[in-house]
């Protein structure tokens, strides 16, 4: 059994707490957060040590696998200092708020000899596998365009203060406003679409901040609408959006010689996906209704949590996990979670948007197209049965 020590206590610290039962194969170990009354909360409801500081953890050799949960502004650092300490880290999305900080913690990765790994977790899920599976069968031909849409709808109009978890912890709509809506939320789509069709070679984004005055006592001018245009070395090509002011909308459309594959949500393990053919009938061509497609595996039981997602949060770490016990590799490594980062923040700094990363690119996205400098080596579906 690996033994794993939560860093971060915050509002999604809660999902990892509750699914991570469904992997026996792992026991928490010890949490920490610098705010002791987090630490102590999540210490109590899971029924394990709270750590009297961050130096407490990185010196417990008994963990070989920490996952960082802390604010995404945070990651370089703390993720810097566990790989430093021998630790494999998973870690939320993304690696780093700039792209040189995200190539130095990968660095370090494979100077130490261990493993980093990224959210989100969803491609191991059956919405993903089933997806790549209907690819794989080419049930709508060759795949030309991809439309992924990411809009969560007026958010800052939302009554976010009512968001409050099991554990009493508040959604933290500041943090979440001032990483950006492309930080949180691009990595659903991307995880997959690269899985699925490798690396993207160059892109086109543009950024805005539509609503500065989002909190009441703060101007805040991350980006909260961007439009990314991607092309995969493999051909196909993305355009995806991310916002906070549009309505309501999570679809990927997958659009191929033949027909549209339509996944409802990709932040969901239970998100449908309905398959839709091109049809002749006389002088006209349309696309028929289409079918609900069945998910690999069956449905699967998730505990339920307040929020909006129905998600095993813990999936990517048990196979992290079980990599450190084996002597294997993760189903995704340092390289994957590199390239991911790099596209979602291109897509967030974008031309215009949130300048204050734009060191790490050296002035690479002042002109467009952005030619994308990472790789990683290819993934294959998983044998689900």
């Amino acid at each position: 059994m690996t033994r794993i020590a939560i860093l971060g206590c915050g509002y999604v610290a809660n999902m990892y707490r509750l699914t991570l039962g469904l992997h026996p194969q792992m026991s928490l170990a010890g949490v920490f957060d610098v705010e002791r009354s987090r630490s102590e909360w999540m210490a109590e409801m899971t029924g394990v040590q709270a750590y009297s500081s961050f130096e407490a953890l990185l010196s417990d050799d008994s963990v070989p696998v920490v996952v960082n949960l802390t604010n995404p502004g945070a990651h370089y650092e703390t993720t810097g200092a566990l790989l430093g300490s021998g630790k494999n880290v998973y870690s939320e999305k993304p690696l780093a708020m700039r792209l040189d900080h995200a190539q130095e913690l990968v660095q370090l990765s494979q100077t130490r000899g261990r493993h980093l790994v990224s959210a989100p977790c969803t491609l191991m899920n059956p919405v993903a596998q089933t997806l790549w599976g209907l690819l794989k069968q080419e049930a709508i031909g060759p795949v030309r365009l991809i439309y992924a849409e990411m809009e969560d709808g007026m958010v800052h109009r939302a009554p976010t203060a009512k968001w409050i978890n099991e554990m009493g912890v508040a959604w933290p709509a500041a943090d979440e406003f001032r990483s950006g809506c492309t930080v949180e939320h691009a990595g659903y789509v991307l995880s997959w679409l690269c899985a699925m069709f490798g690396p993207v070679e160059r892109l086109t984004a543009h950024a805005e901040t539509l609503v500065p005055d989002k909190l009441p006592d703060e101007q805040i001018m991350a980006s909260d609408h961007s439009v990314a245009t991607m092309r995969f070395a493999s051909g196909p090509v993305l355009r995806m959006t991310n916002g906070i002011y549009a309505t309501h909308d999570h679809r990927l459309r997958i659009f191929g010689d033949d027909g549209v594959i339509e996944v409802e949500d990709p932040r969901s393990d239970r998100s449908a996906i309905r398959l839709r053919r091109y049809r002749t009938i006389r002088r006209r061509r349309f696309l028929d209704r289409g079918r609900k497609v069945s998910l690999i595996g069956g449905k699967e039981t998730i505990p339920a949590y307040r929020g909006s997602q129905t998600r095993d949060f813990c999936r990517s770490i048990a196979d992290l996990a079980r990599a450190v016990e084996a002597g294997g590799m993760p189903y995704t490594g340092a390289d994957f979670a590199l390239h991911l980062c790099e596209l979602t923040l291109a897509a967030h700094y974008g031309t215009t948007g949130a300048r204050g990363g734009m060191d790490g690119f050296n002035g690479a996205l002042e002109q467009m197209p952005y030619e994308v400098q990472s790789r990683f080596a290819p993934i294959a579906p998983l044998e689900v049965a």
